[in-house]
């Protein structure tokens, strides 16, 4: 009856839209709708009622494994099930309940998302709950407008800055002078759920757990008045989301767009750029997640099949995210402003298979995990701290870095050390872990 309502109403399938809308309504509002569709409520009663008396009516089979048959059935699919959601999670990293995918294929299907949407609130209110107290002190840096991009499946490999043949990011190579450049940065996970907690959270390859997670920046930098932002291209519920959302809902001012392209971000950028003070502007974007095609207007395409063959839409994709990154630059150049930016995983790039540009999976090569990343300052920054990071970086160090970078400090923390000099002491052994969460040495990956 929610799918005959879903499609009857609303010409669509009942989804975890939907249920997440009823589990976030009062009695009052649930009452209040139950009335308004009473020939649904009376047709569920119905179906129940029809249902009890089929099985009362029935006759029971002679032979006792015949009256069995339909209980032996049910084990088999309900272990096939359950073997089958456990490896999905185990392969796939996913944060989403096993006991949800059983149900995904038994009668009561719908029940998943209201199953998935209670899931979420709970992992979202437990990771923003959670705010630790820290005891930070806080230095001048002569920056009051901190962005931070967020970027989505970039390769380091296909970005010109990096010596990539094709003209890629002109914006970025244009900014040289004002950047502090990783050369050789490395992402701890090769997907978004586990790489961008681990990126800016106390949580990390060796000690991971979703307990570490309310220890982020957006709480560490609320606790050291910055006015905070979060605005996002990516979802902000499901499996591969709910995470991130925890951490992003404590930000004073957030918002998901669902509609357009990167640069839809814009907006909401200009909007926070009227509050004078410190403050910090994340934005997480789309980047060049797969099918890349779709992550670029098609006025913005450069790059063609007849250029660049099956690279075309990859290339396009990451052009795409350099002007948007030369428009930020744009919109700060005039304030005392800095835009640090990484990728939170790259992709493996196998021709021979029918997604070209894709995801890490277990065991994955070094490629899925060689990112960009760099710190940009503006022209009114004074003694602007660029340069290059040579050494090998885990990104997994990030919520230090750029803590360092805000200019707070923790204790233990160094005193008076340069956010160059904080990436370089943090440099070296780079651990990275796989869609099962086994951790290996990067360096000893296929290449």
């Amino acid at each position: 009856m929610l799918t005959f309502y879903a499609q009857r109403t609303f010409n669509t399938a009942f989804s975890y839209g939907f249920a997440m809308s009823i589990l976030e309504s009062n009695s009052g509002e649930i009452i209040s709708m139950l009335s308004i569709y009473q020939r649904y409520c009376f047709g569920f009663f119905a179906l129940v009622i029809l249902l009890l008396r089929s099985v009362a009516v029935i006759p029971t089979p002679n032979k006792k494994w015949q009256a069995r048959l339909p209980l032996y059935l049910l084990v088999i699919l309900l272990l096939s099930n359950t073997v089958q959601a456990v490896s999905h999670n185990i392969r796939k990293n996913s944060q989403g309940s096993i006991a949800c995918r059983v149900v995904n294929y038994l009668p009561i299907s719908n029940a998943k998302f209201f199953m998935q949407a209670w899931n979420d609130q709970r992992l979202i209110s437990k990771i923003s709950g959670n705010i630790p107290q820290y005891s930070l002190q806080k230095q001048e840096t002569g920056i009051d407008t901190y962005v931070l991009v967020i970027g989505e499946s970039a390769r380091s490999e296909s970005m010109s800055i990096y010596g990539y043949p094709r003209p890629t990011t002109p914006e970025l190579e244009a900014e040289r002078n004002q950047l502090l450049l990783w050369t050789h940065a490395i992402s701890p996970a090769p997907v978004t759920i586990t790489a961008v907690p681990l990126a800016i959270t106390a949580d990390t390859v060796n000690d991971h757990h979703h307990e570490h997670y309310s220890d982020n920046i957006i709480n560490l930098a609320n606790q050291a008045g910055f006015d905070t932002s979060w605005f996002s291209k990516q979802g902000m519920l499901g499996d591969y989301n709910n995470a991130i959302t925890g951490i992003a809902m404590n930000a004073a001012h957030k918002h998901w767009i669902n509609e357009g392209y990167d640069d839809a971000l814009l907006p909401d950028l200009k909007r926070a750029l009227t509050y004078q003070g410190k403050q910090l502007i994340v934005l997480h974007i789309y980047g060049s997640h797969e099918p890349e095609c779709t992550r670029f207007p098609a006025s913005e395409t450069l790059f063609t099949k007849e250029s660049d063959g099956i690279d075309a839409c990859y290339n396009n994709s990451i052009r795409f995210t350099d002007k948007l990154l030369g428009n930020i630059f744009g919109l700060l150049k005039d304030r005392r402003a800095s835009v640090a930016y990484f990728s939170d995983h790259a992709l493996e790039r196998e021709p021979e298979k029918s997604v070209i540009y894709h995801h890490g999976g277990v065991k994955p090569s070094q490629h899925a995990f060689q990112v960009p990343m760099f710190i940009w300052y503006s022209p009114q920054v004074k003694n602007p701290d660029t340069g290059t990071v040579d050494a090998y970086y885990s990104t997994d160090n990030n919520d230090k870095v750029l803590r360092r970078w805000m200019g707070i400090t923790l204790p233990g923390d160094p005193a008076q050390e340069s956010v160059q000099s904080t990436a370089n002491r943090l440099a070296g052994p780079v651990p990275v872990m796989d869609t099962t969460n086994t951790v290996y040495d990067w360096k000893t990956l296929a290449r």
